[in-house]
């Protein structure tokens, strides 16, 4: 099935992180340019229950509640100047939405039916309960579309002018080529890059008929094979960096969770050191 050419529901994770800022505003920009609904999820999180059942703590039962209403009230606040950037950034349509549930359930449950999951990049140095250091990977492991991570620093007031594109004969890169079609139809320049071993034969890629597939849809793509010692995923992000794009496009995790984490892998690297926003798709 070809995706459609624009996205109409986008979805952006709240927190009370330094970078939230950036992301809503980025949001907002692609909101304006595809004239979509853009939701503003700002999960609650779970109360510590440790607090509880603290010896020194004489109702357990009243503390719980204390700190479940401090979290909605937390919740409420970055809702509410969500609302206030999103439109004075322009958002066309606007809902801010209140989720009494832990942050990665909200977002991996409700970023099912958004067209695209904004959402920032693992931030190790910074303190933000109740999100874990691998949050964006399991985002991008349960949505089932397509999520846009957003870097720890910089400044990223728009994308898609120039984008580099990973392919792979893999199931997860064409989905993500597909679901970024809205992106790279309004982009200036698309480069589509297949990284291979040195000494690697060009028969059998099918890297000319991805490039001729995306050129039908109205879409000027430039195809380029790079054979290198490189791992894939340094290779990806040296040539990002070179091209000077402003976006990364590429799939999630072609290989099992397990080897991932054993041996590594161009998901765990590209996550781990990317420094412009990354649309990823499992």
């Amino acid at each position: 099935m070809i995706a459609a050419m624009t996205w109409k529901t986008l979805l952006v994770h709240l927190d009370d992180g330094v970078r939230c800022a950036e992301r809503v505003a980025l949001a907002s920009n692609l909101a304006a340019r595809h004239g979509a609904h853009l939701v503003g999820l700002s999960p609650t999180g779970h109360p510590d229950l440790r607090l509880s059942v603290h010896a020194d703590v004489p109702d357990r039962v009243e503390v719980a509640a204390l700190t479940a209403r401090t979290l909605r009230e937390m919740a409420q606040a970055r809702s509410a100047g969500f609302e206030r950037d999103a439109r004075a950034a322009g958002a066309p349509s606007v809902e801010a939405r209140i989720v009494v549930d832990q942050h990665l359930d909200a977002v991996a449950r409700h970023g099912r039916w958004a067209d695209l999951v904004v959402i920032g990049q693992t931030d190790r140095g910074a303190d933000l309960p109740g999100i874990a250091w691998n949050f964006p990977q399991q985002v991008a492991l349960q949505t089932g579309g397509p999520v846009l991570i957003v870097p720890r620093t910089g400044h990223f007031p728009s994308i898609g002018r120039s984008v580099l594109v990973g392919w792979k004969d893999a199931r997860e890169c064409a989905r993500a080529l597909r679901d970024a079609e809205p992106l790279l139809a309004g982009a200036r320049r698309v480069v589509l890059l297949e990284v291979v071993a040195p000494g690697t034969a060009a028969e059998g890629s099918l890297l000319d008929d991805v490039q001729h597939r995306l050129m039908r849809q109205g879409i000027a793509v430039e195809a380029q094979r790079e054979a290198t010692s490189l791992d894939a995923g340094e290779a990806l992000l040296s040539r990002a960096a070179e091209l000077g794009v402003d976006a990364i496009v590429m799939g999630a995790y072609g290989h099992t969770r397990l080897r991932e984490w054993v041996l590594g892998g161009v998901t765990r690297l590209v996550l781990d050191h990317m420094a412009m926003p990354t649309i990823m798709t499992h």
